[in-house]
C-alpha cells in the first residue's frame, strides 16, 4: 500500500497542473477580452443637438469636445444654446453609457456564470458586486430652469 502512495500523489499533482494550466488559459483569455472590450468602450461617440447647432464627441471618461456652429449666435438665445448644449452632453453620457454596456456584455454573462471570489475564499471581495457598481449608469437629472435674470438684477440690488 505505501509503493501505491507515490503513484496517487503524482496523478493527483498532475491533475491538479492540468486544472491550474486551464485556469491561467482561461484567465489569459478573459483578460484579452476585457481589455479588447474596454478599448471598444472606450471609443468616442458624437451626438449633435436637436437643432443641428451643438456637436458633443465624448467618451467614458467624459467630453472630450463641445463644438457651436457658428450661425448658433444669430439663429439662438443664450439661454436656448444653454439648454442645448447641457441637452446634447446628456445624450452623449447616455450614448457612452450604452456602448460600454454593449460592449461589456458578453464578459458580464460569462462573470455571471461564473464562481465568484467569495465562493471560493470566504471573506473576499465580490466580483460581481464590483462589476455592478461599475456597470450601473449615474442618473442624470436636468438642468434647472433658465431665469433671464438672476435676484440680484431683479431686485435691483446693483443701484445700492
Amino acid at each position: 500500500m505505501t509503493d501505491d502512495l507515490p503513484e496517487i500523489t503524482r496523478d493527483t499533482n498532475a491533475a491538479l497542473r492540468s486544472q491550474i494550466d486551464q485556469m491561467l488559459d482561461a484567465y489569459q483569455r478573459d483578460s484579452a477580452a476585457l481589455l479588447s472590450a474596454q478599448n471598444r468602450a472606450a471609443e468616442p461617440v458624437t451626438v449633435w443637438s436637436d437643432d443641428n447647432l451643438v456637436r458633443v464627441t465624448a467618451n467614458v471618461a467624459g467630453v472630450i469636445e463641445v463644438h457651436v456652429e457658428p450661425e448658433a449666435f444669430r439663429r439662438s438665445t443664450p439661454e436656448k444654446l444653454g439648454a442645448s448644449i447641457t441637452a446634447t452632453i446628456q445624450a452623449a453620457a447616455q450614448m457612452t453609457t450604452r456602448a460600454q454596456q454593449e460592449a461589456l456584455a458578453p464578459l458580464t454573462e460569462l462573470a455571471d456564470s461564473l464562481p465568484d471570489v467569495p465562493d471560493l475564499i470566504p471573506g473576499a471581495p465580490s466580483t460581481k458586486d464590483l462589476m455592478a457598481q461599475f456597470l450601473t449608469p449615474p442618473e442624470t437629472t436636468p438642468p434647472p430652469p433658465i431665469d433671464d435674470e438672476d435676484e440680484y438684477f431683479q431686485n435691483r440690488g446693483y443701484l445700492r
